[in-house]
């Protein structure tokens, strides 16, 4: 078999698949670039080989090749179901910073394409603003948290970040303390505009007493580097301080006895615009028990305060499909902290 049939037959396989797809209901289809331009280049020369394909998970090769024009048709369908969300037929295509953010590219199967469903395409100043939805923040600086402290809290009197820090590190109010290495307080420039929370220390937080600098903080900082905004120019916080045994979700006693010190993080460092990563941060802070899905895409707005959500980095470490939803909401924090 010569290479020009080789390349005709996986083309071929290529936009049959495509075009199921497309049948199927699909709307958005990703492809590398690479895929979309041997789609045209077959389109414009048409394809000589039989729809045959060697390897294990191909289908089983026809008994009848199929003629110039079946071999067309479907090239055709294939190349509207790349095009078909598009309004000048340009090809959607998971942005590169996402992929270069996330470590190595994840090479897909022969004959598979890798796509991403999107319900939101990421603002622009070509496009409508994103929902606004107004809520009340879900905590509050008021008052200490329920059962936090036996008498009179000594948080109703700190007046300094230092002084909150302090308070938290000999913090004892829930069963985390016994088991932790260190208090992970909160990271950054405590006069910051724009605010990361997330949802609670991991191992490697635990050991450093820091926050996202994990497997997960590299690749937030590279997210963050790709959207041009710099981390020591924002401050990152979790919900809780302490690290929950092998990294399960915090549990409500958990949130409660330690939601005050976030509140007052808030109330020293006075963002603009608050990003939650992962489902626990965000309904804590909006108090919304909605799905993460969602959620996302929205900005919520309470008084001057912007809150937007999206995954925790880690989702994308766990499943390549939230690295567009993650980085489409980064377009959106980045503008929002740009009008700033």
């Amino acid at each position: 078999m010569g290479r020009s049939e080789a390349n005709d037959r996986a083309r071929l396989l290529l936009a049959r698949y495509l075009g199921q797809l497309a049948e199927r209901g699909e709307r958005e289809i990703y492809v590398s670039e690479e895929a979309a331009r041997a789609l045209r280049e077959g389109l414009g020369a048409g394809c000589s080989a039989a729809a045959a394909v060697a390897g294990a998970d191909a289908p089983a090769p026809s008994a009848e090749a199929p003629s110039r024009r079946e071999r067309g048709a479907a090239l055709k369908e294939g190349l509207r179901a790349v095009s078909s969300d598009g309004a000048n037929g340009s090809t959607k295509a998971r942005p590169a910073a996402v992929e270069a953010a996330a470590g190595e590219k994840e090479e897909p199967p022969a004959g598979s394409v890798t796509q991403t469903k999107q319900p939101k395409e990421p603002p622009t100043a070509d496009r409508p603003e994103p929902e606004i939805v107004d809520v009340t923040l879900a905590f509050t600086t008021a008052g200490a948290a329920p059962d936090m402290f036996s008498g009179a809290s000594p948080l109703e009197t700190c007046k300094s970040m230092s002084d909150l820090e302090k308070i938290a590190s000999t913090c004892e109010s829930c069963e985390l303390a016994g088991g932790r290495n260190s208090v992970v307080f909160g990271v950054g420039n405590a006069s910051a505009r724009l605010m990361f929370i997330g949802e609670a220390p991991g191992r490697d937080e635990d050991l450093q007493g820091i926050p996202f600098v994990g497997k997960a903080g590299q690749l937030l900082n590279k997210i963050l580097d790709a959207a041009g905004i710099e981390r020591d120019d924002v401050y990152i916080a979790n919900i809780i301080k302490c690290r929950p045994p092998n990294n399960r979700t915090p549990l409500t006693s958990e949130i409660e006895a330690c939601i005050l010190y976030l509140a007052k993080q808030v109330e020293f460092i006075k963002p603009k615009i608050i990003c939650t990563l992962g489902l626990p941060a965000t309904q804590t802070l909006l108090g919304i028990r909605e799905s993460m899905g969602s959620m996302r895409g929205k900005l919520y707005r309470s008084r001057d305060l912007r809150v937007i959500p999206t995954y925790h980095p880690a989702a994308a470490l766990r499943d390549p499909k939230y690295k567009r939803p993650i980085w489409d909401d980064f377009l959106l924090i980045k503008r929002e902290y740009e009008r700033e």
